[in-house]
């Protein structure tokens, strides 16, 4: 007879509550070597339970307290930031990071308002933007107008282009031969990021502010250690979009570890 093949090893999990920029510290804790993991999947998405939770602080939905935190980690509020922080400093993040074209008005009434009282919660912050130029019917290109600035404060608050940056060479280093790495971004700003990293791990080098003439030096290529899976990012369907609308902005970009 056949002999019986052994029963696989017993699948474990281990949860842990941490920023992405840590990756490489708590892959160390859990005994996995750089170059020993098989997949990666990184969600740079806000979690639907943090959009609904009006106590986060993340929806100008619904009324809550302007926190806006990912975890315990984040050294503040978004409340802190508004209050706290000089109006060309707020405006900065209003255009860097929401991608707002009218950073400077808004930042102006956020600091008008300001003056008046604190901005403590969601409806006050959306009160203090007040009507934006050009929107039409409370909608601006299909979103509401104050979904640019809380996606700016949001993502200074937690410092999260900074903490992708971090992981993404821990996260390649910590795949093995043939590992892949994928990430969903859901802005356009992740996804540019994304899309640099994994063009430089890919070897192909920068693209240059300006045409380069062949008799000029050209740019040293970076070394390769991976492989582009995806050459344009993954979107969802018509039907995935139907059934879950905040997926409409998700992008799936997949890197091979070489």
């Amino acid at each position: 007879p056949t002999p019986t093949p052994p029963p696989p090893p017993p699948l474990r999990i281990h949860t842990v509550q941490s920023n992405f920029r840590h990756m490489r510290e708590r892959l160390a804790e859990l005994d996995l070597a750089e170059g020993g993991v098989d997949a990666i999947l990184m969600d740079l998405g806000v979690s639907s339970m943090h959009l609904d939770t009006p106590e986060r602080g993340f929806s100008f939905m619904n009324d809550g307290p302007l926190d806006m935190r990912m975890g315990p980690s984040a050294k503040m509020s978004a409340a802190d930031l508004v209050n706290e922080w000089p109006e060309e400093e707020i405006a900065r993040v209003i255009r860097d990071y929401g991608e707002e074209k009218h950073w400077r008005l808004l930042a102006r009434r956020i600091c008008s308002a300001r003056g008046v009282a604190p901005i403590e919660t969601t409806r006050q912050l959306v009160d203090a933007l007040g009507r934006i130029p050009g929107v039409k019917k409370g909608r601006s290109g299909g979103i509401h107008p104050a979904t640019r600035t809380f996606q700016g404060i949001r993502i200074a608050v937690n410092e999260e282009l900074a903490a992708v940056e971090e992981a993404i060479p821990a996260a390649v280093d910590a795949l093995a031969p043939g590992g892949r790495l994928a990430i969903i971004t859901f802005h356009s700003l992740e996804d540019k990021l994304v899309k640099r990293a994994f063009r430089t791990f890919a070897g192909i080098a920068p693209a240059s502010d300006r045409p380069l003439s062949a008799w000029e030096p050209q740019p040293e290529l970076p070394p390769k250690i991976v492989k582009l899976v995806t050459r344009k990012p993954i979107v969802a369907d018509g039907d995935e979009v139907g059934g879950n609308a905040r997926s409409r902005s998700a992008k799936l970009r997949v890197c091979e570890k070489l």
